[in-house]
């Protein structure tokens, strides 16, 4: 019997050979010359670290490792910036060596690598670069196609016999499913199908990032390793990757700062670099801060037993060790006490200085104003167009949205970095007093590599204040982590995080009243970030920021909360809602959008642009003179409902969370359906009407606040 099946129509794309693909798997920290993992007895374990050492030029990492990774077992690989945890990635992945010992792979795993800055290299269309690695279904589809070149010249048994197992072959590559997963993992990571056909070198490096992690995720190594993939990832996709990778069937080794992240993999180990050490809890991420904190307490509470044991012992030499008696007795403890292994307890929490940003200099109430100007880069059209603006004293503004949508386009407007297209015709007008601090991207990247860290710092503050002093500069980077001899290496020697405090040292030194940040906690440590926003919370001046990490941004003490979407950047005047991080509230197509302003206070919803919903306070007074006297039936209504406000309030604030919870599993089907597009449209459909139902009581909770909020201040007055 013939099996019937069409290997071509999948995708109608040539067949990417091998050879092919080569060119596409370089990174910009992967060679062609560095050495490829060692297979060979890894003892029935699917990776073997044997007695390893690892040094990063003369620190010393870890040393003698010996640590057996099982097949299907999900390792979250955790610690501080310049712990190692990169270093250590690459030796496992043979794309450096180790100083001592070996490290072993199984003969029958396959190794899937992603650093932090990959890129895709390849300057072929998207949809190919991106299958470029699936090498069964590519070997499969080969084998079909010269198997049916065999048949049309000679149809014989034999002949038919072949094609039929090559097109069985096909279906067990995953031939059949092709378009299903292909497609649910570029989509999945924000592509549309529109990009498929694009060519690689179109797209930017944060993209070029994903579409390296999309070529790896479709390879289906059996040993995947992840250098902090959410790098560069919106929060649509990062809630994408993290339901993929919970269902990853593979052993994966994730290195991770985010926990929202290490907590959705479901680590079944955490491996910590700390005291350069490598410390193995075998349970999740949420067990392992218990325990680390219950082992820090026992090392305390032993290192304490022992420096008081230690101190006996010193006391009882330096009493007896002149006399002659007594001499072969203190000499015997000396001994004892030189043999002894100090215990050192770890850093006690708190320990590390605290971050204060100076105070903001003053300044007039509009800091910058943006008017009918449009932003891009030609020839394209425009990302933002007809911005009409203000940035007020005091706003802390986070600015939410996928990737390409024009967020740091805004940013780059409010700044004077992108210069307004229709420049004639728009205005940028700085308030008197100014002084604006701006976090880009890759400024880390961009900084000095040969200076030293302290040195840069120094010189790049004094530059505008020359009463900084060394203590100062010390003092804010170590409140950043970058302490000791760490302040006196060169640039170059730093890792990524590192980099990124040396540039963060630099704000907490001069005083803005305006601080304007782009993915700030990108490559920070968790105990960093933690520091980083706790400064930015007690910060007094103006805050913008975009980022997609959700516990950062939750720590901020939001006022103006702008989510771009469907050509639109909407910016309200409000606390963070849990829907802000849905993936509706991410999503966004095209991003030529019109900046509308609506402040929404009060339960209602203006139109009118920000400088114009500032009135004094004898415009409002005006307007409640004005107002028309209200019934009794009126008044006994409005009564009726302030005293029910509170409970419904709570009820409301109920039933929205059983909404998007709901709304949220409605997603996660969408998700599973893959391209059943019947499926996807109904669950779509159930989704949009459960978000307009949210949308409606949020409106109304607003509205019940702000009534509740009028009746205080009127019983105030």
């Amino acid at each position: 019997m013939r099996v019937s099946c069409d290997p071509a129509q999948a995708w109608r794309i040539s067949h990417i050979s091998p050879a092919d693909s080569k060119a596409s798997t370089k990174t910009r920290a992967v060679t062609t010359n560095v050495p490829t993992p060692n297979y060979g007895d890894t003892q029935g374990a699917e990776l073997f670290l044997d007695g390893i050492a690892v040094a990063a030029g003369a620190t010393q990492l870890v040393s003698g490792v010996n640590w057996k990774i099982n097949k299907g077992e999900r390792v979250g690989i955790v610690g501080g910036n310049g712990a190692g945890k990169s270093t250590v990635l690459s030796v496992i992945a043979g794309h450096n060596l180790p100083e001592e010992g070996s490290i072993r792979v199984h003969p029958r795993a396959t190794l899937g690598y992603l650093v932090q800055t990959a890129v895709s290299g390849s300057t072929r269309p998207l949809i190919e670069e991106a299958m470029s690695q699936m090498t069964a279904f590519h070997a499969a589809q080969k084998a079909v196609a010269e198997a049916e070149a065999r048949v049309t010249r000679d149809p014989s048994d034999a002949n038919l016999l072949s094609l039929e197992r090559a097109q069985a072959e096909w279906i067990e590559a995953g031939g059949e499913d092709v378009e299903r997963r292909v497609g649910n993992i570029l989509n999945g990571l924000g592509f549309q199908r529109s990009d498929y056909s694009r060519p690689c070198t179109d797209f930017s490096g944060g993209w070029q990032m994903r579409i390296a992690l999309a070529r790896l995720l479709l390879g289906e190594p059996s040993l995947l390793l992840l250098d902090e993939p959410t790098n560069h990832l919106d929060s649509a996709a990062k809630e994408w990757l993290m339901h993929f990778l919970s269902g990853y069937t593979g052993t994966v080794l994730l290195v991770s700062h985010e926990e929202e992240l290490l907590r959705a993999f479901q680590c079944t180990t955490v491996a910590e670099l700390r005291f350069q050490a490598l410390e193995l809890y075998r349970c999740g991420y949420d067990q392992f801060l218990a325990q680390r904190e219950e082992r820090a307490e026992a090392l305390e509470a032993a290192a304490a037993r022992q420096a008081k044991e230690r101190a006996r012992v010193q006391a009882f030499i330096d009493r007896f060790g002149a006399k002659a008696t007594m001499a072969s007795a203190a000499n015997s403890r000396k001994k004892t006490l030189e043999k002894m292994a100090i215990i050192e307890a770890p850093l006690a929490a708190g320990k590390r200085p605290h971050l204060r940003f100076p105070p903001p200099p003053k300044v007039m109430p509009e800091l910058v104003k943006l008017q009918n100007a449009s932003f891009g880069y030609p020839p394209a059209q425009p990302l933002v167009k007809e911005v009409d603006f203000t940035l007020t004293r005091g706003t802390r503004m986070v600015l939410l949205g996928p990737n390409g949508c024009g967020k740091s386009t805004v940013l780059k407007a409010l700044t004077g970095l992108l210069p307004a297209l229709n420049g004639a015709s728009s205005e940028r007008i700085l308030g008197e007093g100014l002084e604006m601090g701006v976090f880009t991207q890759d400024l880390a990247q961009d900084l000095p590599q040969e200076h030293i860290a302290l040195d840069y710092v120094l010189s790049t503050v004094r530059q505008k204040d020359l009463s900084v002093s060394d203590q100062q500069a010390r003092g804010a980077l170590g409140a950043l982590g970058l302490t000791g001899e760490k302040a006196m290496r060169p640039i170059s020697a730093l890792s990524g995080g590192e980099k990124a405090r040396v540039a963060l040292s630099v704000f907490a030194l001069l005083p803005h009243n305006l601080l304007v940040l782009d993915e700030p906690s990108n490559h920070l440590d968790v105990a960093t970030m933690e520091t980083l926003s706790e400064a930015l919370a007690e910060y007094r001046g103006t805050l913008v920021v975009i980022s997609h990490n959700k516990a950062f941004v939750e720590r901020l003490k939001v006022t103006h909360v702008g989510l771009i979407k469907n050509r639109r950047l909407v910016v309200e005047e409000r606390m963070l809602r849990p829907s802000d991080w849905s993936f509706d509230a991410q999503g966004g197509s095209d991003a030529t959008a019109s900046l509308v302003v609506s402040t929404r206070a009060k339960g209602e919803e203006s139109g009118t642009k920000s400088s114009q919903s500032t009135t004094s306070g004898r415009e409002k007074n005006d307007d409640v003179l004005e107002k028309p006297k209200i019934t009794y039936q009126e008044q006994r209504a409005r009564f009726k409902r302030i005293s029910a406000a509170p409970k419904r309030i709570a009820k409301l604030q109920q039933i929205i969370e059983e909404k998007e919870k709901k709304a949220e599993e409605y997603g996660k089907k969408m998700y599973h359906a893959g391209c059943d597009v019947a499926k996807v449209m109904e669950l779509n459909e159930r989704k949009e009407a459960l978000a307009s139902e949210v949308e409606s009581l949020y409106a109304e909770w607003d509205e019940l606040e702000a009534l509740l909020a009028e009746t205080a201040s009127a019983g105030g007055a």
